[in-house]
């Protein structure tokens, strides 16, 4: 039930996000932004649009609808229909005078003004990043086949982003099984990973768990809607080397098993009338063997380095989750530890894997803040031209 009078919804309906016209690129260079996790809105593909993710009335209700994709065996619940992405999320108002979230919208007119060719790669974000890594390595070659092959690409990559510029630069359209070849970076002159989590966010767990709250809104990304997004279980870490004794030690623990999901009741598996369904053992893992697939294909190797400069920036201002502590054999998901990082992405977590050999620029601004941080943006237009 909405708890706002109709003048005031009509006075909010008015306040959504706003929209930053970017011109087709000219010329020979070109600079492709990729954005992050839950980073572009998404829309119905009816006749009538409507926005999913992510509209003002969605924000101050608690709301029914969730955005999980379908699976075979799933039960019901309110769900959106069919979703595409709709250009990244800007800045979102919530009335001028209570709430305004800036997300990309600064850094998208800097990019327009300031950077040569600027082009948005936009996504829908719950998706496999394997095959979103592959809709961009497309992209980048219809660029190329545009400017008959004399083209100079630059990269710029926020958050997950990150995770999927560097598959598609290590095997372009190709299968990712084998040893990476840089199919992808045929053209690719320079690329900037800013706040990448490449090995991980320990974090993400409690959003299994607990689901994602959007203003006072519950179900949008409910632990139900998560646990059908490839992406999310991607951002999980790479390797289950975030746990702890009561006394801070590292310890051994497979949080990658689907036992431990099923028999520890984390994410949907709190209800424990699907810890015994087939379903979602069989979408559990599911998910848990594209986590692994992904971390596998952007894992260390060996090799000569890759043709093209890279910049990593990394956020060092902000506490967020390191470990959790293992007590009597069982994780424990309270009073976990800390460590710097940008609140999202731990500091240690946020450099690319070898052999990339990459400039590192350190911010004390946060994960979102640092694509709209003045100098952060300066240091990315002096990197890709050189100035």
């Amino acid at each position: 039930m909405r708890l706002f009078s109709l003048p005031v919804l009509m006075l909010l309906s008015a306040c959504t996000a706003s929209r930053v016209a970017v011109p087709p690129p000219t010329g020979e260079e070109v600079t492709v932004f990729i954005h992050g996790y839950r980073g572009s809105f998404l829309t119905s593909t009816g006749a009538e649009r409507e926005r999913a993710w992510v509209s003002v009335g969605d924000v101050l209700s608690r709301g029914e609808r969730s955005l999980a994709l379908p699976f075979a065996g799933q039960r019901p619940a309110p769900r959106f229909g069919a979703l595409e992405s709709d250009g990244p999320v800007t800045r979102f108002t919530v009335l001028p005078w209570v709430a305004k979230y800036d997300v990309y919208k600064g850094f998208l007119e800097f990019g327009r003004d300031r950077l040569p060719g600027f082009v948005v790669f936009d996504y829908d974000w719950r998706q496999d990043n394997r095959e979103t890594a592959k809709r961009l390595c497309a992209l980048l070659d219809q660029l190329a086949e545009a400017r008959g092959g004399k083209v100079k690409v630059n990269l710029v990559a926020h958050s997950m982003g990150g995770l999927i510029t560097l598959q598609c630069l290590r095997y372009g359209l190709g299968d990712d099984t084998g040893e990476p070849t840089w199919a992808g970076a045929r053209h690719v002159k320079r690329v900037v990973f800013l706040g990448t989590p490449f090995r991980g966010a320990p974090g993400m767990f409690d959003d299994f768990t607990l689901g994602t709250q959007v203003g006072r809104n519950h179900a949008l990304l409910s632990p139900e809607a998560l646990f059908t997004f490839a992406s999310a279980f991607q951002l999980l870490p790479a390797e289950s080397d975030f746990f702890a004794d009561a006394s801070g030690q590292p310890v051994a623990f497979d949080a990658y098993s689907p036992e431990a999901w099923i028999q520890g009741g984390w994410g949907v598996f709190q209800d424990g009338g699907l810890r015994t369904d087939p379903a979602y053992r069989e979408q559990l893992e599911r998910m848990l063997e594209a986590r692994a697939s992904l971390a596998r294909s952007l894992s260390d190797r060996e090799g000569p380095p890759p043709p093209f400069r890279t910049l990593a920036v990394v956020g060092v201002g902000q506490q967020l989750i390191k470990s959790f502590r293992v007590i009597d054999g069982k994780p424990t998901f309270e009073d976990p530890i800390v460590a710097a990082g940008d609140g999202s992405v731990l500091m240690s977590r946020a450099l690319p894997p070898a052999p990339l050999h990459v400039d590192r620029l350190e911010t004390k601004a946060d994960h979102v803040g640092m694509v709209g941080d003045e100098e952060v943006q300066e240091a990315v237009a002096r990197f890709l031209t050189g100035d």
